[in-house]
């Protein structure tokens, strides 16, 4: 018997090593951050996307305001416009906030990122910038684009048919600057809006954050994970 506990002994603690490690991998795991799933209601089996998140898509314009620390005040807020009209379904920063964004004319588009993407404050790049919003005359806010769709003209920008891609979002907390991430789609462009799957933020200011990255397991988790796989263990055994 002593020989069998001292493999299973064995196991626990492999498998435990090797929580830790996948716990410390960028992709997958970081340090303390804030992460918050969004949810449609009553999901509709006619859009599959509603069973990974928010849907912001109707027949009026329809908005959303993305408080990352939960404080009553919005960052940023996510507007579809709805298909009858051309101004598209875009984001923009409240303050100081901003966007990952592409510049080529006088439109701003929100860059879609891939799971990993590094989003912090050394990022640069000779087509891409940081967008604080600017507004219109009138004192309407000028978003940078996800999707942008107008007519028989077609569909603009880079969410546009896409199920899923990551927003790169800087902005303000106590005065101090935090770095975090936000998973939108547009895969019915046409419709001038989509969905919102979640978002997420690191909690340290001036911290970079890596697209997709989601708070480590706890050590109780893992803990369990070792005990769940010594049990399949003595199962096959």
């Amino acid at each position: 018997m002593k020989p069998a506990l001292h493999i299973l002994s064995g196991w626990r603690w492999l498998v435990l090593a090797l929580a830790l490690s996948l716990a410390r991998f960028p992709m997958l795991a970081q340090g303390t951050i804030v992460h918050v799933q969004l949810s449609t209601p009553n999901p509709d089996p006619n859009f599959p996307w509603d069973y990974q998140g928010m849907r912001l898509l109707g027949l009026n314009p329809q908005s959303y305001d993305l408080d990352f620390d939960g404080d009553g005040t919005a960052e940023f807020v996510v507007y579809a416009s709805g298909p009858r009209s051309t101004r598209g379904f875009e984001i923009w920063g409240l303050g100081q906030n901003r966007v990952w964004s592409y510049h080529p004319t006088e439109t701003w588009f929100a860059v879609a990122m891939s799971s990993g993407d590094y989003i912090g404050p050394s990022m640069t790049s000779p087509w891409f910038e940081w967008y604080q919003t600017q507004y219109y005359p009138s004192g309407q806010p000028i978003g940078a684009n996800f999707s942008s769709c107008v007519g028989d003209i077609g569909c603009i920008g880079f969410y546009a048919g896409l199920d899923s891609a990551y927003a790169g979002l800087e902005f303000q907390l106590n005065g101090q600057t935090h770095y975090g991430w936000l998973r939108v789609g547009a895969p019915m462009p046409e419709f001038n809006g989509g969905w919102l799957y979640e978002y997420a933020y690191d909690t340290r200011p001036g911290a970079a954050i890596f697209a997709g990255a989601v708070p480590e397991p706890s050590a109780f988790a893992l803990l369990a994970l070792g005990g769940v796989a010594v049990g399949l263990f003595k199962r096959k055994k």
